[in-house]
């Protein structure tokens, strides 16, 4: 099998992540593991080097293809965010990212961020899939991972993996796990732990840059759970603070990344704070935005609303009388 981190000349921090990679499936997520099983994705060969003008070792260039066929998927599993289950062959033409995880694992929601980040960067050559593996049998029911997905707004394909069928086929040992499938529908390598955007966008690139011809960038079409859904005031709100000396609630409504302020007397809205759209902007109270608000306090004189904005990791100031927010840190 090709090493995980492709390496070529003047590619020292490519060449530093490839050192890394010789831990593969050796670090150890959420302070336990899986079934351990052998399986597809051992730790990559030693990076070769070569020697520049200067003298100094640089890391030589290498073909990222594959040369492990990647195994299907098994027949009789549920699938989520597709209307059909999905197969490796039919996907041949793409870049498959396989996630292993379990929603009751932190380490793999903190993967989260760097899933969306590379599917936002190649969304016609890149296909991530979630391959739900529980930790604890409630983790299992396919309508609790369905509300995950919804909560997290994951909109990748994801089949619940239950009896750990692909997760021992792979030889996962830790969540999360990430593998690597080349668009002929060979495995790159893997990883496990956090750290996925860093370690995985070089190799990605690289394989876009290698197959460019091969590539098949027509859309995927995908049937997303939140699809079809009524409209809501509120979505997965994640904290509530009570103001009585100003009769006023402060709802976190975390997945519309906005806060709402209702009077205590009849929940009727009396204003709305961020525009609605996640992200990391200051200004007036409809062009701001939030991304993922939770925990509030209110200061002593009730003018400023103090906001945990967590997946911006980031403290936000609401001025309530000038209607404005700014970052504090």
């Amino acid at each position: 099998m090709t090493q995980l981190i492709k390496t070529k000349p003047a590619g020292r921090k490519l060449f530093a992540l490839s050192i890394l990679m010789t831990v593969l499936l050796i670090s150890v997520a959420c302070s336990s593991t899986g079934p351990d099983d052998e399986g597809l994705i051992p730790p990559p060969e030693e990076p070769t080097t070569s020697t520049s003008d200067s003298g100094a070792a640089e890391p030589a260039s290498q073909s990222f293809a594959g040369t492990v066929a990647a195994p299907e998927f098994p027949e009789g599993l549920d699938w989520l965010n597709t209307e059909q289950p999905l197969t490796l062959e039919g996907l041949k033409g793409k870049i498959v990212l396989l996630d292993f995880w379990t929603y009751g694992c932190i380490n793999c929601m903190h993967v989260i961020p760097d899933l969306k980040q590379l599917e936002a960067e190649y969304p016609d050559e890149l296909v991530v899939i979630g391959v739900h593996s529980a930790k604890f049998e409630n983790e299992a029911d396919t309508e609790n991972i369905r509300n995950i997905i919804l909560r997290y707004n994951r909109e990748h394909p994801v089949v619940n993996d239950k009896d750990f069928i692909v997760w021992r086929t792979w030889g996962a040992n830790a969540w999360p796990t990430l593998a690597l499938v080349d668009p002929a529908g060979n495995v790159v390598g893997g990883h496990s732990g956090e750290g996925v955007y860093e370690i995985f966008e070089p190799v990605i690139a690289a394989l876009v840059e290698e197959f460019d011809d091969e590539i098949d960038r027509t859309p995927l079409t995908l049937k997303l759970e939140k699809e079809g859904l009524p409209s809501r005031v509120l979505s997965y709100p994640g904290k509530v603070l009570a103001d009585p000396d100003g009769e006023r609630l402060f709802i976190a409504d975390t997945n519309h990344n906005r806060i709402l302020i209702a009077d205590t007397e009849f929940g009727e809205i009396l204003d709305v704070i961020g525009r609605g759209e996640a992200g990391l902007v200051d200004g007036g109270f409809s062009e701001a935005q939030l991304n993922q608000p939770q925990g509030m306090a209110l200061s002593e004189d009730g003018a400023t609303l103090y906001v945990a904005d967590t997946e911006n990791h980031a403290v936000r100031t609401i001025d309530l009388t000038e209607r404005t927010i700014d970052t504090l840190v």
